[in-house]
């Protein structure tokens, strides 16, 4: 074994004052090494240069990443390699990305990244309330998990990077996560004594091991356990067998025991970490662990022996906090006598950093890819192994474990098959990877296409939507609503004001409100006084000053929600900035269709959301725009800001004087001349190429800034402030897709999609439709507190519109309790089921979605297959079919699109005649819209 402990690679410029360094990992193609470290920095290292020696020039970092506020306390790379995450005491998780194609790292004031490579940050998780002590991928880097000193564990995304769970079983700080290489479970090792292993398909609590941590009397910065390679064990830190520390291996089986342990170190163990590979040595496979801690040595052991393979002492002069592998692969070494098979980093408080270096003399050779899968197919594992050549190719195929249908049908009798292309039918793969649903479903068609497998995916619940914390916010949608009007008084200039009403909100952390007396302060408008006649209308108010319509906005940024205090109390938006700051906003009932919204006032300061990173700073009469992130620009506005929003292509901003002004985001040129708006916006949205603004008379437009031209034009939200029950609902949330669609949101828990060919309002979302339906949504299940801003729930969802329709029935909820559940008979449920599943692929591809389009219509396939429906068979087919070849007895529509979305329709009839073939009572029409479509694709 050869140690290599480079005096050059250290996190200050004074090797003299070494700072500590707290976490390391390892490139997965072993070419970089990254540190997070006490200086608040991430510094990435070439390999070569430590293991070869290098010159001093190539003693520098290769990217210095400088983001952080506080001490970087975890960095890991993503299995893919497309991602690094850094933790820190920020309580900050941020999500770097390399930028191959940058020449230089100018990214504003103090360089984000500094050296020969360029990573940027690409997005900033914001969901801890305390340091972030450890982070890790799922095998598959399909999810993010990071826990810290505030006792909770998150779960991000990776698609979208939204917080899809919270963990909270943990009583004192949570030091330690890992994840199964199986992809079933996740373990976290806590403060409070205890490993706790999560089911990762629903986030549950699973088990509770804490025989192997009750004797612990030692205190550590962190617990980072580790699962080992083939699925078997858990290695976990800081635990004792009496008073001896000790690192305990959990075992995989019913009870969790932790029976074994390796002994040998004399003092509290901070990190452990499996070798990602199974290695074979004398014929043997076995797993490679190594362990560190605050006796300032590194041991290596085989868990197929008690006695550990090394032992490294008086390595460090501190304790050692981290650890982790490379392992390269064969091919790299197969020339060579005895190659190197494994390398081992370690990094210690005393700032820093060794390399062991194990020869296949030591450590034998690694295990084949195909093997090791094998392994872990054992533990339930079923993704394909066999072509695997790497551990991406191995864990990042995103392929599906879902059910396959079973062939019954309501206990009748499964029929023979009549024909040989029937049997063919029933053969063809079921499952396939996400992605390529939508690829082969968006593929022109041919002569030469085959016929696809069919994901089983469908029916999978939505995902949890865990609740924004302090530091996500959202920008403010402004238009609301109150059931009396209140008392207009007048200011000391002279105008006329309304009094807001505050009320108490419901539930949460924040400080509750007096119902009748709230208390004064600078910004609010004093009540009338006793005896004060109200004053009389004017016959005319400006636009920024409505009379049924009140609004302070202190901050253009906030997570926007609605609260209510009793059945009688007004309908009140409150808007909460990054700082606390709030703002009411009251309406009266629509007496006409006619909509006042009221204008954002002007703020010093104006930031938007997502990964363009643009900030307008205001002045009495101008604005100043400063992008820094993608690319690095200033723009100079006569007018102050009001409302601003960018995407990667398109940045937007609203002024005071009602214009609206487009950017390219990345360079910061200007689109076209200011928009001129027929009253001044309240709500600007930027989703790709399109921007959708929504102006104070109640009117939304939404433009492809690069065609410069409108997809909608002037459409009125007022249709849907107008109620039967003659209440006005309040608009809490406006959405844009990536396609140029649009979704609004009310508090009565409805959403609205806008049909440009019927040029009406669609409703996608209601709480009390389809209650009775199998897949109906009940966000009553899941805290109050869980909710989200609207633009989350979206993207954070499985599905797209079953996260609008979360977001927006949970809105009801919180406003007038959860919808009643009706009982029905088995019968009646099927029947609604067939209806929800049916309404629910409409309204996708009112929306443009491609994905829900596809998977919906994977889902009505597999229930017309149960019910054997042969009017509603022969409906669907021939939609999809098309008038010119449909052979049902309906009469051929005369206006048939060939897409849905922009998913042809003949490719979904494809994945539907596979689904339903596997129903032998619905063969014949199986076999003879098989036989036309064939036909259609010859000619």
């Amino acid at each position: 074994m050869r140690i290599t402990k480079p005096e050059w690679l250290h996190h200050d410029a004074d090797k003299k004052k070494l700072t500590a360094i707290f976490s390391v990992d390892f490139h997965p193609d072993g070419q970089r090494l990254a540190t997070g470290g006490m200086d608040n920095k991430v510094r990435i290292w070439s390999t070569h240069a430590i293991t070869h020696n290098d010159t001093a020039q190539s003693h520098a970092p290769l990217a210095t990443l400088a983001a952080h506020g506080g001490a970087v306390m975890c960095v890991r790379f993503s299995p893919d390699a497309r991602y690094l995450a850094s933790g820190a005491d920020d309580t900050v998780v941020l999500i770097w990305e390399q930028d191959t194609h940058a020449d230089y790292s100018g990214l504003g004031d103090g360089s984000l990244s500094e050296g020969s490579e360029v990573w940027r940050p690409v997005r900033r998780l914001a969901g801890h309330a305390s340091d972030v002590c450890d982070l890790a991928w799922s095998p598959d880097a399909r999810f993010l998990a990071s826990c810290g000193l505030d006792n909770r564990v998150l779960i991000w995304d990776t698609r979208t990077f939204t917080q899809v769970a919270e963990l909270t079983a943990h009583t004192q700080f949570v030091k330690g996560v890992t994840f199964d290489p199986a992809g079933k479970y996740m373990a976290t090792q806590s403060d409070d004594k205890t490993l706790r292993i999560w089911r990762t398909s629903d986030w549950a609590l699973h088990a509770t091991v804490s025989a192997p941590f009750q004797d612990n009397i030692f205190s550590t910065y962190f617990r980072r356990p580790s699962w080992s390679p083939d699925g078997a064990c858990i290695a976990t830190a800081n635990a004792a067998n009496g008073r001896v520390p000790v690192v305990a291996i959990v075992q995989r089986a019913a009870a969790w025991p932790a029976d074994l342990s390796f002994v040998g170190h004399h003092a509290a163990i901070e990190a452990v970490r499996f070798s990602p590979r199974i290695v074979s040595i004398d014929g043997t496979q076995t797993s490679v662990c190594a362990a560190a801690g605050q006796d300032r040595s590194v041991s290596v052991w085989l868990t197929s022996q008690p006695v550990p393979l090394t032992a490294a002492t008086a390595l460090f002069t501190g304790s050692v906090f981290d650890l982790a592998w490379h392992i390269p692969e064969p091919s790299s070494y197969e020339n060579e006598d005895d190659p190197v098979v494994a390398r081992l980093a370690a990094c210690s408080f005393d700032g820093t950093v060794a390399l062991l270096e194990c020869t296949r003399s030591e450590l034998g050779f690694p295990v084949p890819i195909p093997d090791q899968g094998a392994m872990l197919a054992a533990h339930g594992w079923s993704r394909p192994y066999k072509s695997a050549r790497t551990l991406a190719d191995l864990h990042c195929s995103d392929g599906s474990n879902d059910d396959e249908y079973d062939g019954s049908f309501d206990g009748r009798p499964r029929p023979i098959a009549e024909t040989v292309a029937q049997i063919h039918l029933e053969e063809l793969p079921i499952r396939e990877p996400r992605e390529s649903r939508i690829a082969q479903a968006l593929e022109p068609i041919s002569k030469e296409c085959a016929m696809e497998p069919v994901s089983t995916d469908a029916e999978s619940t939505v995902t949890k939507h865990m609740k924004e914390r302090s530091g996500v916010s959202s920008p403010a949608e402004s238009a609301l609503t109150e059931q009396a009007m209140p008392v207009p008084v007048r200011t000391k200039d002279g105008r006329k004001r309304v009094a807001p009403v505050f009320i108490r909100p419901l539930g949460g952390s924040r400080a509750s409100t007096a119902k009748h007396s709230p208390t004064q302060t600078a910004n609010q408008i004093p009540a009338p006084k006793a005896g004060q006649p109200p004053l009389a209308d004017p016959p005319r108010l400006p636009i920024d000053t409505p009379l049924w319509i009140e609004a302070r906005v202190q901050s253009s940024i906030g997570t926007f929600e609605a609260t209510t205090d009793n059945e009688d109390a007004d309908v009140v938006a409150r808007v909460v900035g990054p700082a606390g700051a709030q703002s009411l906003v009251h309406a009266q009932p629509l007496t006409a269709a006619r909509v006042r919204l009221s204008v954002p006032a002007v703020v010093a300061q104006l930031n938007s959301s997502g990964a363009v990173s643009i900030v307008a700073h205001n002045a009495d009469s101008s604005s100043r725009l400063v992008c820094a992130s993608p690319g690095t620009w200033t723009a100079y506005l006569d007018q102050p800001c009001v409302a601003l929003d960018a995407s990667a292509a398109v940045a937007a901003a609203s002024l005071a004087d009602g214009t609206v002004h487009w950017f390219d985001s990345g360079s910061g040129a200007r689109l076209a001349p200011p928009l001129m708006l027929g009253a001044p916006a309240v709500v600007v949205r930027c989703t790709g190429c399109f921007c959708l603004v929504l102006d104070a008379s109640g009117l939304i437009s939404v433009y492809d800034v690069v065609a410069l031209e409108a997809r909608a034009d002037h459409i009125s939200i007022a249709p849907l402030l107008n109620s039967l029950d003659h209440t006005v609902p309040a608009l809490t949330g406006v959405l844009l897709s990536e396609s140029g669609d649009f979704v609004v949101q009310l508090t009565n828990g409805c959403a609205y999609a806008f049909n440009t060919l019927l040029r009406s309002w669609l409703r996608i979302a209601d709480p009390h439709a389809f209650r009775r339906s199998d897949f109906a949504t009940r966000p009553s299940n899941r805290p109050i507190t869980s909710a989200g801003t609207f633009a989350a729930y979206s993207r954070s969802s499985a599905s797209q519109l079953e996260g609008i329709q979360e977001s927006a029935h949970l809105q009801y909820t919180r406003m007038q309790g959860a919808p009643s559940e009706p009982t029905a008979s088995k019968a009646v449920r099927a029947c609604v089921t067939l209806d929800h599943i049916e309404h629910q692929l409409m309204a996708a591809a009112t929306i443009g979605n491609d994905d829900d389009v596809v998977r919906f219509t994977d889902l009505l396939a597999r229930r017309l297959a149960q019910t054997a429906d042969h009017a509603r068979v022969s409906f669907w087919l021939d939609s999809l079919l098309g008038p010119a070849l449909a052979t049902g007895e309906q009469p051929a529509i005369k206006s048939w699109t060939p897409c849905l979305a922009s998913v042809p329709k003949r490719r979904l009839l494809q994945r539907m005649l596979h689904i339903l073939a596997s129903n032998r009572h619905l063969q014949s029409q199986v076999s003879e819209y098989s036989t036309a479509l064939k036909e259609l694709l010859e000619t």
